[in-house]
C-alpha cells in the first residue's frame, strides 16, 4: 500500500469565495448557502475538495437516465488495471495515449483495444493532461503531490524516452495541456496554493521551462476544470468558478461570473461561434448540467441538460453533433450524453457506471470514431468507443 503525505493547501480568501480545501476540513456556512462540492483531487492521494458556498435553493431537477431507442452502439473497448484516467490523445486513428494519476501513461496502436503501459513513475506524480501533437511528439501534464509543482514532461519517440520535469510553477497543481499549433501551447493550473489559478502559454513550443511564460486570468478567480478549449485561431476559453476568455493564446484574459449560477467545469467550442460549458456536483446533490452558446459566449442558454451525475468532458464533432461525459466514482454513476442538435436536447446514449472523464475523435473514411475515457469504483481505467458516426 502507498503512503501519501498529507500536503496542506494555503488558500487565499476571495469575494467569490472560492473553496478548495482537505476533505477533512469543515467549510464555514450559514442559513443562506450551502456548500456545493464539483470533485475531490486527486481521486487517489491526500484529496482536496473543488468547492463553493452557493445559496441553497439552486433550481433543478435532475432527470433520471434511461438509454435511449436510438442509442450510438458505443462499447467497452479496454479496461486499463489502476489506472484513474484523466485525459485521452489521439493523434491517428491507430495510435492513442491516456494519462493517469500515479504517474501513468498507456498507449494503444490499434485504435484502442489494446493499451500498454509506457510510464509508470509512481507517487508523487499525477497526470491529468497528454496531447499528442503527431504519433511521436508527446507532451504529458500534471504535479508533483510531494513538492507541489505543476509540470510537463515531453517525448519525441512516441513514449520511448522522456523530458525530465518542466516545472511550469512551484506552487500549483497543473491540469490539461493543449496546443493549437507546434508552437502555441496552453496549460492551466486546477489548483494554486498561493494565489488565484494561473494560466501558462507558449508560443515558442515549450520545450523547456523558459518557454513558457505564467499569467493569472481572473485576480478574483478561483478553480478551473480540467478541459478547456483553444482553437488554432488562439482563442481560449476556460471555466470553473468563473468564465475565462482570451483572443491571444492565454497571454490576456476576460473574466466574469460562471455561467451556471452554481460554477461550471468543462467548455468545448466547435466553431468560434459554437460552444457549450458543463459542470456538476457530487455534494450536496449528484447532478450535472450544460448550458450552450450561438454567438462566441456573448449569450448563453439555460439548462439544456440537468443530469443524474456531473458533467466532466464535451465533444462535438461540429456544431449539431456531441455528446457530454462524466459521472461520480464514489456513486458509481456515469456515461455519456449524446445531442444530434447543438447540444438544445440531449438523449443518454450509454450508462457506464464509471466516471468518464475525457474523449477525442478522429475522422475514419467519411465517418468519426469516437473514444471517451474513464474510471470505474475500483480505480480501473475503461475506455468507450462508438465507430461509423456521421456529421449529418
Amino acid at each position: 500500500m502507498k503512503t501519501f503525505r498529507l500536503f496542506h493547501l494555503l488558500t487565499t480568501a476571495v469575494a467569490i469565495a472560492v473553496c478548495i480545501t482537505p476533505i477533512s476540513v469543515s467549510a464555514q456556512t450559514d442559513n443562506t448557502t450551502v456548500r456545493h462540492v464539483a470533485s475531490r483531487v486527486p481521486v487517489q492521494g491526500s484529496v482536496r475538495e473543488l468547492a463553493a458556498e452557493r445559496p441553497g435553493d439552486v433550481n433543478s431537477r435532475p432527470a433520471i437516465a434511461r438509454v435511449s431507442p436510438k442509442a450510438n452502439p458505443w462499447k467497452l473497448q479496454a479496461t486499463l488495471p489502476g489506472a484513474v484516467i484523466h485525459d485521452i490523445s489521439f493523434p491517428t486513428a491507430l495510435v492513442g495515449y491516456a494519462a493517469a494519476e500515479l504517474g501513468q501513461v498507456w498507449k494503444t496502436t490499434n485504435g484502442g483495444s489494446k493499451w500498454s503501459e509506457i510510464v509508470n513513475v509512481g507517487f508523487p506524480y499525477y497526470w491529468y493532461g497528454v496531447k499528442a501533437l503527431n504519433a511521436k511528439n508527446v507532451v504529458i501534464s500534471g504535479f508533483n503531490d510531494t513538492t507541489g509543482a505543476g509540470i510537463i514532461r515531453w517525448s519525441h519517440d512516441g513514449g520511448k524516452t522522456w523530458t525530465p520535469d518542466i516545472i511550469l510553477t512551484s506552487t500549483g497543481w497543473s491540469f490539461r495541456v493543449r496546443f493549437a499549433s507546434p508552437k502555441d501551447g496552453l496549460v492551466l493550473d486546477g489548483v494554486d496554493f498561493k494565489s488565484a489559478n494561473g494560466a501558462h502559454y507558449t508560443t515558442d513550443d515549450g520545450a523547456q521551462a523558459t518557454d513558457w511564460t505564467a499569467v493569472v486570468p481572473d485576480p478574483n478567480g478561483g478553480w478551473f476544470g480540467n478541459e478547456f478549449s483553444l482553437h488554432k485561431n488562439l482563442h481560449a476559453r476556460a471555466s470553473g468558478i468563473t468564465y475565462c476568455d482570451s483572443v491571444d493564446g492565454g497571454a490576456n484574459w476576460s473574466c466574469g461570473p460562471s455561467v451556471d449560477s452554481v460554477f461550471d467545469g468543462p467548455v468545448f467550442f466547435a466553431t468560434d461561434k459554437s460552444g457549450w460549458v458543463g459542470g456538476g456536483e457530487i455534494s450536496p446533490k449528484v447532478e450535472g448540467w450544460i448550458h450552450r452558446t450561438i454567438d462566441g459566449g456573448k449569450t448563453w442558454s439555460g439548462r439544456t441538460l440537468d443530469d443524474p451525475w456531473p458533467i466532466r468532458e464535451i465533444r462535438f464533432l461540429n456544431s449539431k453533433i456531441g455528446w457530454a461525459a462524466g459521472g461520480n466514482v464514489y456513486s458509481k454513476v456515469g456515461g455519456m450524453y449524446f445531442s444530434r442538435n447543438g447540444g438544445t436536447t440531449w438523449s443518454l446514449d450509454v450508462n457506464t457506471g464509471a466516471e468518464m472523464s475525457s474523449c477525442d475523435s478522429k475522422p475514419v473514411g467519411t465517418k468519426f470514431q469516437v473514444w471517451c475515457a474513464g474510471f470505474d469504483s475500483k480505480f480501473n481505467g475503461v475506455v468507450y468507443t462508438v465507430k461509423g458516426v456521421g456529421t449529418e
